[in-house]
């Protein structure tokens, strides 16, 4: 199990680079000698020109898209967001002032899953994004 998750982390950071991520961070806690990963993929989806889509309608189209997971908008300090949740990954495509586009911040807690202290963490990350002009 502990050889899938690890691939299954580095699957996410091969595919991020190939679609132009960011930053991709990760963190091993330990709990009792057992790993409890996470991780955190940052990348921009940019508007290249076309009118920006406001976050109520990117929701809707995610929710067509993925289906079962819980998808809202959700106020954060840095502006209004689309939150993704799933069992154990939570996405964050947060509005970029001035059209740009959006910057999204994808997490994953592939043990744990997102209900526990991990989950938690990564709330609070996406909680303390800000925008300085």
């Amino acid at each position: 199990m502990k050889q899938n998750i690890w691939a299954s982390l580095r699957n996410t950071a091969e595919v991020g680079v190939a679609h132009g991520a960011l930053e991709f961070f990760l963190k091993s806690e330990s709990d009792n000698g057992r790993v409890m990963p996470a991780s955190l993929l940052v990348s921009m989806v940019p508007t290249r020109g076309q009118t920006p889509i406001c976050p109520e309608e990117l929701a809707k189209a995610l929710a067509e898209r993925k289906g079962t997971a819980n998808i809202s908008t959700f106020a954060l300090p840095a502006g209004e967001a689309v939150h993704v949740l799933g069992a154990t990954n939570l996405d964050f495509h947060v509005h970029i002032p001035g059209g740009v586009g959006y910057l999204v911040l994808s997490f994953s807690v592939p043990l744990s899953g997102m209900g526990g202290a991990l989950g938690r963490l990564c709330e609070a990350i996406a909680q303390s994004l800000r925008w300085v002009m």
